[in-house]
């Protein structure tokens, strides 16, 4: 099975820059109506305060903010972050935010998140930057205080980054035994963490790569114990979509988007694409999409492609 998701246009959008925050907010809107009527399995945002390798920077609204503000807005996708950044937020504070989120949305959490790696931006709104080792063991024992907050009426969790002392969670998540859990990130250790607590691990590659990272993660799943077929396997692109390969490769030229597509090209293109990871394992594929606004570019993603898989 095939789940679909899209990226919502949360501030990596240089071509809504000069629209006023009104109009960018109804753009928004816009896309999540039509993602809730076509087929859209899952809407993600990005947990970034900054745009990301632009010379513009326009609006990058606040992703948590922003989830709780759909959450009410939709009945049917599910809603997640693609990732949480772990140092940005207390664990504790985090656990109850998602168990808020989970009730509001009726059970339609998808709980991302990743060790954080952009550190211009942890610098800019002055956060420490620790070497990848301490933020990978800082994300371990959040997910441990995180699943004992979601599960447990008084956890207490002493640790060498964070501790809590009875820390009342209510109400708890709708879904049992919690909302799931997307951890994202593609190093050896990373992986390790997502062998202890993932539901999903997410990462992106060509297929040599996400070859090397399913083995990676096989193995470490061995290593904590856990049949590696219990983790699901969530993939994300940067895609460019045109009526034809021409008509994408040129759409890349004139976005000057600074991120690199991970697949460029006609329906058919992606739906072959989709096809080649589907059968590596992939059930998800979340999709940033920078002309997703677009009302032409989001029919050729529906009749060309959401409703071929």
């Amino acid at each position: 099975m095939v789940l679909f998701g899209l990226i919502v246009p949360q501030g990596w959008h240089g071509e809504l820059n000069h629209l006023s925050n009104e109009r960018h907010l109804e753009t928004i809107l816009n896309f999540v109506r039509w993602a809730e009527e076509h087929r859209v399995e899952s809407l993600w945002l990005f947990d970034h305060f900054i745009q990301y390798k632009t010379d513009s920077f326009g609006p990058c609204y606040e992703g948590w903010s922003l989830l709780s503000y759909l959450a009410p807005l939709t009945q049917r996708v599910r809603l997640g972050m693609l990732v949480l950044c772990n140092s940005y937020r207390n664990p504790a504070l985090l656990a109850k935010m998602a168990a808020t989120l989970d009730n509001i949305s009726q059970g339609r959490l998808e709980f991302g998140i990743g060790a954080g790696w952009y550190e211009e931006e942890f610098k800019s709104y002055g956060y420490p930057y620790p070497d990848a080792l301490t933020r990978i063991s800082m994300l371990d024992e959040s997910l441990q205080i995180i699943t004992k907050m979601w599960s447990e009426e008084k956890p207490s969790f002493r640790g060498k980054y964070y501790s809590i002392k009875e820390a009342y969670c209510q109400p708890k998540p709708l879904q049992h035994p919690h909302p799931p859990i997307t951890v994202g990130g593609s190093g050896r250790l990373t992986l390790r963490v997502a062998a202890k607590y993932a539901d999903w691990s997410n990462y992106d590659g060509n297929v040599e790569r996400v070859k090397q990272l399913n083995s990676l993660l096989e193995e470490s799943c061995r290593k904590v114990g856990r049949d590696p077929k219990t983790i699901k396997r969530s993939i994300h692109w940067v895609g460019v979509l045109g009526a034809t390969r021409e008509e994408a490769s040129e759409k890349v030229r004139l976005m000057k988007m600074g991120l690199e597509p991970n697949v460029c090209g006609s329906p058919e293109d992606w739906v072959a694409n989709i096809t080649t990871y589907a059968e590596l394992g992939f059930e998800r594929f979340i999709i940033f999409l920078p002309d997703v606004y677009d009302e032409r570019t989001l029919s050729l993603l529906y009749d060309g492609v959401i409703s071929k898989i």
